[in-house]
């Protein structure tokens, strides 16, 4: 829930102290044409968290209860009315840990022009690839109240664990086509890497999407060439390619779909390449105050330099409850449990024991368990 706050000075500085925004305001008060948001949200809860029966010298089968945050956040959003038609926009926003206080390096800053013929194009650190399936009802874990362990991205987002796919990137142009009978779609580029001479380091993004009453569509391609590092990347210098494609049907309260996602990288310095396959399939429904959400997902052995390395996928499987108490707030209940092959390393997404979405090799096959209960809201 965004809450609107209008162009008064007063009402402003009473509720942030912070000078630069308090002149902003009192320009605003001269611009009816420009509005202000400020909103976020609050999502908190207690874990019971397990990795267990790898079986292997070495393992380490860990418990822990605690407090975790799960991905909270506040924005500043602008716009401001240039014409019947075109708008220029900013959005500021940072994450920050609600148990600890800690404010994280901060989520998406962006500045830009909204046409409603032509549409959307902004500039700055924003969303690439990893997110944007989830328009096509996979929202397990990510909008609603579960936590970011129920999240399809456990098996989804990197290969045995390592190489993720995507993330808030900096440096990047990103354009958001209007609708044009059901068909629109994101494309970015970002030079989030860049160094002085070298123009490698850069990632190319393609969403197009479709949309026909209750059915949705939607393919994700994503090019990284880098002459640095990848997310829990040891040696070498890695090239990524990452395709995902998604389908979304809602009836009635009934809300289902399915993502099927490849993410493949290569070492330039010896031309040997990693890849897998995974899918997921959530199904949420709603009655009343009420939402029972399921999702599993299973990526596949991996293959490296031509050959598949066995065993070495994962399931997953998250039931979730929620209770709508109110239009801002909203309690959870979940179960996950990500089981890997005899080789397998994944670990959750976010949420992990460790702090990684990948396993230690003594503990390759073990299970990971969470059961949570939680609240989040909306301001």
């Amino acid at each position: 829930m965004k809450t609107r706050v209008l162009a008064s000075a007063g009402a402003l500085t009473a509720s942030l102290a912070f000078a630069p925004i308090v002149a902003y305001a009192q320009n605003m008060e001269q611009a009816p044409g420009m509005t202000f948001l400020l909103g976020g949200q609050i999502k908190l809860g207690l874990d019971a968290s397990q990795v267990s029966g790898s079986g292997r010298l070495g393992a380490t089968a860990a418990r822990d209860y605690r407090l975790t945050n799960n991905t909270s956040f506040f924005f500043f959003d602008g716009k401001e009315r240039l014409d019947d038609k075109l708008r220029a926009i900013f959005h500021l926003e940072w994450d920050f840990a609600a148990d600890t206080g800690a404010q994280g390096a901060g989520r998406a800053f962006y500045v830009g022009l909204d046409h409603s013929d032509f549409g959307r194009l902004q500039l700055g650190r924003q969303s690439v690839y990893f997110s944007h399936h989830w328009f096509v009802n996979d929202t397990h874990g990510a909008f609603d109240a579960a936590p970011n362990a129920a999240n399809s991205l456990n098996v989804l987002g990197t290969i045995n664990g390592a190489y993720f796919a995507g993330n808030f990137l900096n440096n990047t142009i990103r354009y958001e086509a209007p609708d044009f009978h059901g068909l629109s779609g994101i494309a970015t580029y970002s030079f989030d890497a860049e160094a002085p001479g070298n123009g490698r380091n850069h990632t190319w993004y393609l969403g197009p999407t479709y949309t026909l009453g209750a059915l949705k569509l939607g393919y994700f391609h994503m090019v990284r060439d880098s002459q640095g590092t990848l997310p829990a990347q040891t040696v070498g210098a890695l090239d990524q390619t990452a395709d995902r494609f998604a389908i979304g049907y809602t009836w009635q309260g009934l809300r289902f779909g399915a993502v099927v996602d490849r993410n493949r990288v290569t070492d330039r310095t010896t031309n040997v390449s990693q890849q897998r396959y995974a899918f997921s399939i959530p199904i949420n429904y709603d009655f009343g105050p009420h939402l029972l959400s399921l999702t599993y997902g299973q990526a596949f052995s991996m293959h490296a330099g031509g050959s598949t390395v066995d065993d070495t996928g994962a399931k997953m499987l998250s039931i979730s409850y929620q209770y709508k108490m109110s239009r801002r707030t909203t309690l959870d209940a979940t179960l996950v449990e990500l089981r890997n092959d005899r080789n397998g390393r994944y670990n959750f997404w976010l949420g992990g024991l460790n702090g990684s979405s990948q396993l230690s090799p003594a503990d390759a096959g073990a299970r990971v368990r969470m059961a949570y209960l939680g609240i989040k809201h909306l301001f």
